[in-house]
């Protein structure tokens, strides 16, 4: 009787196969995009005039007292970012069927594009002097200590309160990395505000009730640091910060927030994707790109709280 080894031949499955895609990615939930036609110009920065009391008491046979608003500008630069990859004739001729040699390779270019995106992010978050209040905790505030000193509630209602005593804008997201969360939804202060009216375990939604705010975001993407060829090491993009912000998610004139993402063609065609011909080396380039700028527009509508653990 022939054993199963010869009466197989092995030949790779159809309907299964491992790839790792960048996860857990929230860019554009933090800096909203702005479509733009040019690669750089100016938009205009209204005064807080419009929060200052003037005396509005109009005496008779007198004129009204007047008021006056002033007008700045900011700029913006596009940056564009761009990979490609070459599929040869004899890679799309050759390849299984789970193999889709076009599409798995714009997938992937793709998806390394939205992650320079993530890293932009939380590099200008962690760009302390790009905020006009900030606070970085001690060994004793940090929120895995959890003591009463450690609240992370606590810590969150300065910041809130801080981003409006600043620009009048009610905080309405916080941004958290994985371990941050983590921290935050096991802390005794956080357990003890719930533990008699819910038996659902602490979510993004739960805390955001808590902290009084829309959102509650969990950035959970990861980068393979390692160079090309060397054992991988990955960790996480988001560092070890709380991000209090006020995002307004409809950008448009006269609208303040802590981001927002300046694109060129927007929300209709954030990346780009063009094929062109190699006959030298016999196959077709795929080349994906994207021109964008994350751009703080309002220093005084975030608020970093660092070193969370």
């Amino acid at each position: 009787m022939p054993r199963p080894s010869q009466v197989h031949v092995s030949k790779a499955l159809e309907n299964i196969s491992v790839a790792y895609m960048p996860q857990g990615l929230i860019a554009p939930d933090v800096s909203p995009s702005v479509p733009v036609v040019h690669e750089s110009d100016t938009y205009f920065v209204y005064s807080k005039d419009n929060l200052r009391l003037l005396s509005t008491i109009w005496a008779d046979g007198d004129v009204s007292n007047r008021s006056a608003w002033n007008l700045s500008t900011s700029t913006y630069t596009l940056n564009r970012h761009g990979l490609h990859d070459l599929v040869t004739d004899r890679m799309r001729d050759n390849a299984d069927k789970a193999i889709k040699p076009d599409v798995d390779m714009t997938e992937a270019l793709t998806g390394q594009i939205k992650l320079r995106m993530e890293v932009d992010l939380f590099t200008l978050i962690n760009t302390a002097n790009a905020w006009a209040n900030n606070t970085s905790l001690s060994s004793t505030q940090v929120w895995s200590a959890n003591t009463t000193l450690s609240n992370p509630i606590q810590f969150v209602d300065s910041a809130t309160v801080s981003i409006r005593r600043r620009s009048g804008m009610i905080a309405n997201t916080v941004v958290l990395n994985d371990g941050g969360f983590k921290a935050a939804k096991e802390h005794t202060s956080v357990v003890d505000r719930i533990k008699y009216t819910s038996a659902e375990s602490v979510s993004p939604d739960l805390l955001a009730s808590l902290f009084d705010v829309d959102k509650v975001l969990v950035s959970r993407a990861v980068q393979n640091t390692a160079d090309e060829g060397i054992a991988d090491v990955l960790a996480d993009v988001a560092t070890d910060t709380a991000f209090v912000a006020y995002i307004e998610r409809s950008p448009g004139l006269k609208k303040p927030s802590a981001f927002y993402t300046f694109t060129k063609d927007g929300g209709t065609r954030p990346y780009k994707v063009r094929t062109y011909r190699d006959d030298p080396r016999e196959g077709d380039v795929i080349e994906v790109s994207s021109m964008y700028q994350i751009r703080v527009i309002s220093s005084d509508c975030g608020y970093p709280i660092y070193n969370l653990q």
